[in-house]
């Protein structure tokens, strides 16, 4: 059993192991919503993309699939259908923004399944969108053709107007009438119209009340919003109302605030309606007064004003006049106590001001007071002390608060100001000059003191006098004068390669060296960095110190960053304080830099360029000195161009006629593109068949005008492509005439030197045509043989869907050298299939050539009888297969396993076999291994029978027991021998055939049981016939007994009379005559023969001659 189990588990790791193969592809394409294919899509279009996954290869389970999207699609949904050939759908499929995955839980041969994903683009984005769609076997599962796992596609995402409109009137009070008195209501409604021609979202819309003219306020109340009506669209949700439904409205509040996308079809609006309650506020500040204006506003943000419409609608509505607030007068004087003199004796002077501010009534109010400095030509001040001097009328020094502000100037918490009072404040300050003056002109030193109301019950009747000031005269200054500029480093930039002045330049590498210098007298400890200044991106690829002078040595640590993508403000390289990077007086390093650059696409030329800052540090690492350069390189214009490539069917069958679609277009934030390279590269396999076309779909190009065809490499030149045009290009092949999944790859490339490319990705475009085709299986029956047996191993061959008629179908199974044929191939189901087999017996090739069946043929299938003289486990796959033609292989296993045989032999001669009974003799036991498998644990079973006495025993291997009769003979590999001999003496009387078993313990089964026994004997000559007997049933020497005539199993005994008759005769006598006669005249009397002498022949039949003699018959 334990064999058995070996080979089961075998069986079943080589089954995996083989199976362990598939063949999937994948293709991709760009549709509308009604199944056409699309080159093009607006933004926020709704569009679909058709993935078609194929398996050509051996069935596979839980093969994964993912689909991602460059540009920031919304995928709306992603489900499976059209399944053939047992394609089962995927339990779910996964949306994670902009991008989908999922199990497909089980794709037989010639099986496919299509993934239709509806998509809306996104609202903002425009330029070139690529799909990518991979799908891979499971882990453990090898893709026989990985280049079909992945297809590429990508679209133009275009622009179209934006116009959104809002509309307001008023409802009540009617014909946009004013207020009738406070507590009335105003009702407006609001209309949001998309006018665009293609529908359009909004991101959010806010509708709030407004205080137009100020001339008061009013309390406003939200009474109601609702919407009224739509048209080509449900109303919307409206739950963003602000839970404060009531305010003093003194400037503008948002009463809604919709805080999400909304979205409009082509056409679409809806109307709300919107009512208010208005009471009377704040009194009115105006004067004189007037009517308040209150008004509702509605604002849209929009993803896109690309024709600058409104984006938000005022209407105003007269409401009542408020009550006119009250006022008082507040007035401010601003007086200098000292020095006397109009102007300072010197800057360190101490200057006081006193400071008054009145109110002159009528009312008490609400307000403050502030000082600031107004001195000219950039003077200082310094705030030494500020306190309140005196009071007058109902106010005290104690009922305000001064603080100094750190803006150097003070001011006072808001204070009750009683009617007919006043307050005096003293501030003593220092006047700080300025550096320098032009001219050496001495400033003014000023103050001002300013007094304000902060009432919204009443206002100040005079702005006029609320504030004075009061200065002094300043010192001369000493005249500014131009220091001239004497760096002590300094920094130089210079682009080297390409050579400056040429440009635009191709996006790419650009050279630059850069110089350091330390022109000063002493060393310094250096800082630097190099950072990226432009928009795009830069990736350093190299940075060198080139050389050095005065001293210097390059940096031991550039920090560089090399090949990482750098964006505007990303470091390059630098060289930081904590690297001790010191650079001797007058001493220079100079360094190579080389950065790829890709500026940000645009129609016009573009700069990229890098900052270079130096920086000398003193011994606390505190700057002292920069310096900074940098060098703009002017770059080409970008194209943004997109190619898809796809088939005109997705699955054909072989030698069929289609095209190989390939769409270019020019993206529309692209620029005119010149000279784009076109190359197209088919699956060798793809026969061409025609002249590819070229034709123009949309706005201005030149197409293709020749076409280079190399092989399967097709190039051409596009002379020009306006932005936004797209051409088409068409390939006439026939499928290959075999079965699986075949690429193309179609790609556009523009002229480097004049123009760079915005979005490289989309650029190539990668796509796969399944091929039906037959597919074969094959199987050996029985699976199991042994050694020398035979098996049939059959071919089935499939057609592909539809049936259609095959020819020129071509194959060889390369079989294991170790099995051969034994017949000739023969048809199981020929179904009017016709083929040339072949099948020489002998070797271990086994095929057909130009097989053919008509349409209509489901199978054909044909057989060939094999063997093998050699043990083994032999596995026949697609791997065995050659000279293919017009089959699909991929499927094809098979496994024949051809078992050892076991077949022990025993043999056991003797060295005499009529021995002298007083002898003895040796038996010689010879066991061998015949079969092809090891023989374990052989044992022999040598049980003496009972005429054999033991003496002695001799073996060459093995050991033997004599009192069980067991030799242990232990393992036999194949065509072993082992002997045993035994040397007997004789124990009469006896048993004399000695038989002798082999057996082993191995679980194969022994193919030859018969030469599991042997049998040797002897007959020892020691026959005793007595001279007489006496037959009267006394129970005494009643018969006639001759000793070891057992041994003589054919022995012929024959009595004879006086008279030479016969009287008794038997063979094998078994010593039991009793004298009756048995022939004769005698034979029926039933009596015993008289009393005499009778003579014996006594004939052994063993090759001796007969004994004779005489015996005595006595009563």
């Amino acid at each position: 059993m334990k064999y058995l189990l070996t080979i089961v588990i075998f069986i079943f790791s080589l089954t995996t192991v083989y199976g362990q193969t598939t063949d999937l592809s994948t293709t991709v394409e760009a549709q509308d919503l009604t199944g056409s294919s699309i080159s093009q899509a607006h933004f926020y279009e709704r569009y679909t993309y058709l993935v078609t996954i194929s398996n050509t290869g051996a069935p596979v389970s839980n093969a994964d699939f993912n689909l991602s999207l460059s540009s920031v699609n919304n995928i709306e949904s992603a489900v499976a259908q059209n399944n053939l050939g047992g394609a089962v759908s995927p339990a779910a499929i996964n949306i994670l923004g902009s991008s989908i995955d999922g199990i497909l839980p089980n794709m037989p041969n010639s099986s496919s399944i299509e993934i239709l994903v509806t998509v809306r683009a996104s609202p903002i984005f425009l330029g070139g969108a690529t799909a990518t769609v991979v799908v891979s076997p499971p882990a453990g599962t090898t893709d026989t053709n990985p280049s079909t796992n992945t297809s590429v596609i990508s679209i133009i995402m275009t622009e179209r107007p934006i116009d959104f409109q809002i509309t307001q009137s008023q409802i009540t009070p009617v014909s946009n009438g004013a207020l009738a008195s406070w507590g009335d209501s105003v009702t407006y409604e609001m209309t949001i119209l998309n006018n665009s021609g293609i529908e359009y979202p909004l991101q959010n819309f806010l509708i709030a009340a407004q205080n137009i003219n100020g001339a008061g306020s009013a309390i406003v109340t939200l009474e109601n919003l609702t919407c009224v009506s739509s048209n080509g669209m449900n109303c919307p949700t409206l739950s963003g109302i602000n839970p404060t439904s009531s305010v003093n409205l003194t400037n503008q509040f948002e009463f809604y605030n919709h805080g999400q996308q909304i979205v409009f079809p082509a056409g679409a609006s809806f109307t709300l309606s919107i009512t208010y309650k208005i009471e009377e506020g704040d009194c009115s500040r105006l004067t004189p007064n007037q009517l308040l204006e209150i008004g509702n506003r509605v604002n849209i943000q929009s993803y896109v004003n690309n024709t600058g419409f409104s984006t938000n609608n005022l209407i105003a509505t007269d409401a009542l006049l408020n009550t006119a607030c009250p006022c008082t007068d507040l007035t401010s004087q601003v007086t200098k106590v000292s020095p006397i003199a109009g102007t300072l004796s010197t800057w360190t002077d101490i200057v006081t001001f006193d400071f008054t501010f009145t109110n002159n009534g009528p009312l008490d109010i609400t307000g403050g007071a502030y000082l600031i400095n107004t001195s000219t030509l950039n003077t200082g001040i310094e705030i030494l002390s500020t306190n309140c001097l005196s009071t007058t009328g109902a106010i005290n020094c104690s009922d305000i608060n001064i603080v100094t502000t750190p803006d150097f100037r003070w001011l006072t918490d808001d204070f009750i100001f009683p009617a007919n009072s006043s307050i005096t404040v003293r501030t003593t300050v220092r006047f700080i000059p300025p550096e320098c003056t032009t001219g050496g002109v001495a400033p003014v030193c000023s103050v001002r003191g300013i007094v304000f109301e902060n009432d919204n019950a009443l206002i100040d009747c005079d702005l006029s006098n609320d504030f004075d000031g009061d200065s002094i005269l300043g010192l001369p200054i000493t005249p500014c004068v131009d220091i001239p500029n004497n760096p002590i480093i300094q920094i130089v930039e210079n682009q080297t390669n390409p050579a400056p002045g040429a440009g635009p330049y191709p996006y790419g590498n650009v050279t630059y060296e850069i110089i350091m210098s330390n022109v000063d007298t002493i060393a310094h400890h250096i800082k630097f960095k190099d950072t990226q200044f432009s928009q795009g991106t830069g990736i350093l690829q190299s940075i060198i110190c080139t050389s050095t002078t005065g001293g210097a040595v390059c940096p031991s640590n550039l920090n560089e960053n090399i090949g990482v993508a750098n964006s505007q403000g990303d470091t390059f390289w630098e060289i930081l304080d904590t690297d001790g990077f010191i650079m001797p007086a007058n001493s220079t390093v100079t360094y190579e830099k080389i950065i790829d650059w890709t500026p940000i696409c645009s129609v016009l030329s573009t700069n990229v360029q890098d900052n270079l800052e130096m920086s000398a540090l003193d011994s606390s690492l505190s700057v002292i000195a920069t310096a900074s350069a940098g060098v703009a390189t002017p770059m080409v214009p970008c194209v943004d161009l997109v190619v898809q490539t796809y088939p005109s069917i997705t699955s054909a069958p072989i030698n069929s006629p289609l095209e190989w679609i390939v769409d270019i277009t020019n993206s529309n934030i692209s620029t005119d593109a010149n000279n784009i390279d076109f190359t197209d590269l088919l699956h060798p396999d793809f026969i061409i068949t025609g002249t590819p076309t070229c034709s123009l779909i949309t706005g201005t190009a030149t197409c293709i005008s020749t076409f280079n065809v190399s092989g399967n490499l097709i190039e051409g030149v596009i002379p020009y492509m306006e932005s936004g045009s797209t051409i088409q290009v068409r390939i006439p092949v026939t499928s290959p005439s075999y079965g699986g999944s075949f690429e193309n790859r179609a790609e556009a490339q523009p002229d480097f030197t004049q123009q760079g490319e915005n979005t490289p990705d989309s650029n190539i475009s990668i796509s796969s045509l399944f091929v039906l085709t037959s597919q074969t299986s094959k199987s050996f029956d029985p699976a199991i043989i042994t050694t020398g047996q035979t098996s049939i191993l059959t071919f089935t061959l499939t057609n592909s869907v539809g049936l259609p008629a095959q020819d020129n179908i071509t194959f060889i199974d390369n079989l294991s050298p170790e099995i051969t044929l034994s017949g000739n191939a023969y048809w199981v189901d020929q179904n009017n299939a016709s083929g040339t087999f072949i099948d020489t017996i002998g070797t271990s090739l086994i095929g057909i050539q130009n097989l053919s069946f008509p349409a209509g043929t489901q199978q054909v299938s044909f057989a060939v009888e094999v063997t093998s003289a050699e043990a083994g486990f032999y596995t026949n796959s697609f791997l065995n297969f050659s000279a293919l033609n017009n089959i699909d292989v991929s499927t094809a296993f098979a496994t024949l396993e051809v078992l050892p045989v076991l077949d022990l032999s025993v043999t056991k001669t003797v060295d005499n076999i009529k021995p002298d009974v007083n002898g003895s003799v040796t038996f010689t036991i010879l066991v061998e291994n015949l079969g092809s498998a090891t023989a374990t644990d052989v044992i022999v079973e040598e049980f003496l029978p009972s005429g054999y006495n033991y003496l002695s025993h001799n073996t060459s291997t093995g050991s033997f027991d004599s009192l069980s009769g067991l030799w242990s003979v232990g393992d036999m590999i194949v065509g072993s021998t082992a002997t045993l001999q035994i040397t007997v003496d004789f124990n009469i009387p006896g048993d004399f055939i000695n038989v002798v078993n082999v057996y082993s313990s191995n679980l194969l089964p022994d193919i030859d049981l018969e030469n599991n026994t042997a049998i040797a004997f002897t007959r020892p000559d020691c026959l005793k016939i007595p001279e007489g007997f006496s037959p009267n049933n006394d129970g005494i020497n009643d018969t006639l007994v001759i000793e070891c005539i057992e041994l003589y199993p054919d022995s012929k005994l024959k009595i004879f009379n006086r008279h030479g008759s016969i009287v008794y005769e038997t063979t094998g006598y078994l010593n039991d005559w009793n004298g009756n006669p048995n022939s004769g005249l005698l034979h029926n009397s039933g009596k015993v023969l008289p009393v005499g002498t009778y003579f014996w022949q006594l004939d052994l039949n063993d090759g001796s001659e007969a004994r004779v003699g005489w015996v005595y018959i006595n009563h």
